[in-house]
């Protein structure tokens, strides 16, 4: 009981609600349902990110890149592109996963850290800074032929 008194005591109040998010006093943000993980999403280059607040002041992120041509559509591209994701996958930045769907898309899955408690600003920094890195990703891709997913 003294323990739950003492962690009340400690946590600052609520200041309002910012969407999925629970805003504090002291300007960090917390999940406003905690079985569910906070979610949003942004846009990038004609791409949809899909960004989520994990555990242990982390950030996940989700995104369709491109999308490999079938065939009949662009051979040449396909095969370009194709050849290209080896090297693609060894240069992503650590924790970066690549992947190609059953429907020719390719997939992009990350994580990086919040580098504190999770505040506002410090998920716009994350989502900043990853499409940042990003950039010459998705330059490789349209380079080689892929068009957005």
């Amino acid at each position: 009981m003294l323990a739950q008194a003492e962690h009340a005591a400690a946590t600052p109040p609520p200041i309002g609600r910012l969407g999925p998010f629970t805003v504090l006093a002291d300007g960090t943000i917390s999940p406003a349902e905690p079985e569910l993980a906070p979610r949003f999403g942004y846009r990038w280059r004609g791409r949809r990110i899909a960004a989520r607040l994990l555990p242990g002041a982390r950030i996940g992120f989700s995104v369709g890149l491109a999308r490999v041509p079938f065939t009949a559509e662009d051979a040449a591209a396909r095969r370009r592109l194709l050849e290209s994701l080896p090297a693609l996958r060894s240069a992503l930045a650590e924790g970066w996963r690549l992947s190609l769907s059953p429907d020719h898309g390719i997939h992009l899955e990350a994580e990086a850290e919040l580098g504190g408690a999770p505040t506002a600003t410090r998920l716009v920094t994350a989502a900043t800074l990853f499409v940042l890195a990003l950039d010459p990703v998705l330059d490789l891709l349209e380079e080689e032929g892929a068009r957005t997913a």
